[in-house]
């Protein structure tokens, strides 16, 4: 029988195997928008755009006769491409630091680059799912110096991202949540005040309505989705509204307080329900400052448009299946432990070994009738 030692090649792919296999068990749990995303398998050998293909629905169907079945329908479908993006991170260990602690380092930073990855993904799912952006840099807000995903999650480094809630720059419809009947655009005309408006069952209602009309599908469960920051739905917690709403609703206040559905059974990151629609919270659906969104002090419009809503922005999104697609994590992650070797000649004592990891992911919006996002602005109480 042949023996497995350390100088073994099937050894020496075994071991990032396992940490990969580590990381997804840890990462999957803790994301919110990549659950609800129809899965796609990394393209292999295609270039780096991935796709995927939106039948186009057909119209009623006709009379027909005996002897007259009428001309055969045409079956089409629109293909839809999205370009794939390379995130990952690395750590340096010294090898002493590797050899006198007492629990794993590299198990440590694995986990470590679980967590930070899992909150990665949420934020790169939610931008790339909210903008049509062609510089990567200005779509994941990354540093210039630095290079870092989502470096400065809470500002915007242009001032023409949100002058308009106009499809040109959004993917998916963007309402205000203060005009949610005429879809008035421009930012400038949104109200707002000082705090954002409150959440109440007769604002989901009518955002029900609006997929309902566009015939958006419901997920399997019976519902729409929606996903809101925990800002968001800590306000709409606090209404009498919706006190008042969930005393007389099958799920009842338990739901929100436990955190499960009706049946019981636990949800990655489930808020409640309410309207038809089940509501789940991430910190990572997008969140702006207003504080210098148009400009400098010259643009008139600055300190009234800084004012709206606190000087904060949030896009809080409304799905129904197959509304969006994600690239499934089948060969787009792995992970990397190096260790010094006798010809590392830019370590020649053997002091630092690496631990990283690097992701191939991508997200589209699919189908722009079945979601939709709604602004809000400032609630009166935040987390921070």
């Amino acid at each position: 029988m042949a023996t497995l030692t350390s100088a073994s090649n099937k050894l020496a792919y075994l071991i990032p195997v396992y940490y990969e296999k580590t990381m997804l068990e840890r990462m999957k749990p803790q994301l919110m928008f990549h659950q609800f995303g129809e899965k796609k398998e990394l393209p292999k050998n295609e270039g780096q755009s991935v796709y995927w293909h939106r039948w186009t629905p057909l119209s009623y169907g006709r009379l027909i006769t005996e002897s007259a079945a009428g001309a055969g329908r045409g079956i089409s479908a629109v293909r839809v491409s999205a370009s794939l993006y390379m995130i990952g991170d690395h750590a340096v260990i010294s090898t002493y630091v590797d050899m006198v602690s007492i629990n794993s380092v590299v198990q440590g930073a694995i986990d470590l680059f679980a967590d930070a990855s899992a909150l990665s993904l949420d934020f790169m799912t939610s931008r790339l799912l909210l903008w049509k952006r062609a510089s990567a840099s200005a779509q994941f807000q990354c540093s210039a110096g630095s290079g870092y995903l989502g470096d400065r999650p809470g500002c915007l480094s242009a001032g023409a991202y949100f002058r308009t809630l106009s499809s040109t720059s959004l993917q998916a419809p963007a309402w205000s949540i203060n005009d949610l009947s005429t879809r008035s655009h421009a930012i400038s005309a949104l109200a707002g005040g000082a705090c954002g408006t409150a959440w109440t069952p007769d604002i989901f209602r009518t955002i029900a309505l609006k997929l309902k009309v566009r015939h958006a599908k419901r997920f399997a469960d019976g519902y729409y989705k929606c996903i809101m920051h925990p800002d968001m739905v800590n306000q709409l917690r606090g209404t009498s509204a919706f006190r008042d709403y969930t005393k007389y609703v099958e799920s009842g206040m338990a739901s929100f307080e436990k955190g499960t559905g009706r049946q019981g059974q636990p949800e990655r990151g489930f808020e409640g329900v309410i309207e038809g629609f089940k509501i789940y919270s991430s910190t990572e659906a997008p969140l702006f400052s207003t504080s210098g969104l148009f400009g400098g002090t010259a643009n008139g419009n600055r300190a009234r448009l800084s004012a709206y809503g606190g000087g904060r922005l949030y896009f809080n999104f409304f799905f129904g299946q197959g509304a969006y697609g994600v690239t499934d994590f089948d060969g787009g992650i792995r992970t990397f432990i190096k260790t010094p070797g006798p010809n590392t000649t830019s370590d020649p004592l053997s002091l630092i070994s690496t631990v990283g990891y690097r992701i191939i992911y991508t997200a589209k919006v699919l189908n722009n009738s079945a979601c939709l996002w709604v602004v809000n602005g400032r609630p009166s109480t935040v987390g921070k």
